[in-house]
């Protein structure tokens, strides 16, 4: 993200055939459309909103608050010696003899709850280790767990299609390399009433023996980060395969980019 005088602008970069959902959704949070650069799989959205309106509601709220603050010590001040606070014997304290002991009961634990569930702060992980992390893109406010399965060799057909990862633009043809792999990729949406939308998910590998010789495979159930369902329910999850050719997968490092550059990038390895 880059701030000019008054204005802070964002890239976007979404899914073509998604253009559509991402304008709305960032439109929603106070964004304004400033251009696109599309490209053969991902188009790259330009926005951009005023600072000032940012801060707006921000300092309606406080001054609300303060207001409700005032008010209240007002009230209180006013008729707060009219009230009897002395509270009436209770039971348990009748049938006590003076000098006993009366030991209160032991507050029960309190249930989960989304109010008690924390994001995961270390970016490094194993595979098959879960993330979590709380997406906030658009208006939205949805805790998800994010796993990712170690990777798994397979041989592409002649049929299969292959694009350079490292293409600028994207869409650009590839070549396939001396291993082949792909990697289960799980979103669970724990909201209870949102659904989130994966738009701005990516993915990405690292540590292959030559990091800029890296294609994108995409073959049968093997669908890549195109393969994303338009939302995922609340309280559901998704699988998809995400293929990459690279030329050795011995040590590889899986990138996951989540709500683009305004969320966290998580990393998986062995």
């Amino acid at each position: 993200m880059t701030v000019t005088k008054g204005y802070e602008n964002r890239i976007v970069q979404a899914l073509r055939g998604t253009e559509d959902r991402a304008i709305a959704k960032w439109e929603a949070d106070g964004w304004q459309l400033v251009s696109r650069d599309q490209g053969t799989l991902r188009t790259g959205l330009t926005f951009r909103r005023s600072r000032l309106k940012r801060r707006l509601p921000a300092a309606a709220a406080l001054a609300f608050l303060l207001f409700v603050a005032i008010g209240g010590l007002t009230l209180g001040l006013i008729f707060g010696d009219d009230e009897n606070t002395t509270a009436p014997p209770t039971d348990a304290t009748k049938a006590s003899s003076p000098g006993e002991a009366v030991t209160p009961a032991a507050p029960s634990a309190p249930a989960p709850s989304e109010a008690t569930w924390e994001e995961t702060k270390d970016a490094h992980l194993t595979f098959g280790e879960t993330a979590r992390f709380r997406s906030t893109a658009g208006n939205n406010d949805i805790p998800l767990e994010i796993t990712v399965e170690s990777p798994v060799s397979f041989t592409p057909s002649q049929a299969a299609t292959v694009f350079d990862a490292r293409a600028a633009l994207g869409g650009r043809e590839g070549s396939l390399h001396e291993t082949t792999v792909y990697f289960n990729v799980t979103i669970r949406n724990l909201s209870t009433s949102e659904a989130f939308s994966p738009d701005f998910v990516f993915s990405d590998v690292a540590e292959t023996g030559a990091d800029d010789q890296v294609s994108e495979v995409v073959e049968g159930d093997v669908v890549g980060m195109t393969g994303w369902p338009q939302e995922v329910a609340p309280g559901g999850s998704f699988t998809l395969k995400d293929g990459y050719s690279v030329k050795d997968a011995t040590a590889i490092e899986y990138t996951l980019d989540i709500d683009g550059l305004a969320g966290r990038s998580f990393y998986f390895s062995r």
